[in-house]
């Protein structure tokens, strides 16, 4: 039985966490889960769908087309799931040419520029 009792007496030495360790400990939580959350928000609102990465890819194409064979006029582009407009802005004083494509996929409209330059001698 005494020795019942100086175990328990040695209990007494042991402190108990305060309110301001449980306040920290809550803090540092919430932070955490809202850097979480902040950063899976961001991933599931840059969600694209086939179709845009398929029109990007087919518009960097257009552009390579349009340097080699100096094609500086403006043209549509429909292909399965997107439309591409290419406007082209030609600056005969730079030997510029602006390329603007816009291409819809679904019901959102994206817009891409390209500025390039030609070679003087050949007229767009």
């Amino acid at each position: 039985m005494k020795e019942n009792m100086l175990s328990l007496k040695s209990f007494k030495n042991l402190k108990a966490s305060s309110i301001i360790e449980s306040v920290i400990a809550i803090s540092i939580i919430s932070i955490c889960a809202l850097v979480a959350f902040t950063i899976y928000l961001n991933v599931i609102k840059q969600n694209k769908s086939i179709q845009y990465y398929n029109a990007k890819h087919t518009i960097n194409l257009l552009i390579q087309q349009s340097i080699q064979q100096n094609d500086y006029e403006d043209n549509s582009y429909s292909y399965n799931g997107y439309t591409i407009d290419k406007i082209v802005d030609v600056s005969k004083t730079d030997h510029t040419a602006l390329l603007t494509f816009t291409f819809k996929s679904g019901n959102k409209t994206h817009v891409i520029t390209k500025l390039i330059s030609y070679n003087a001698y050949e007229t767009p």
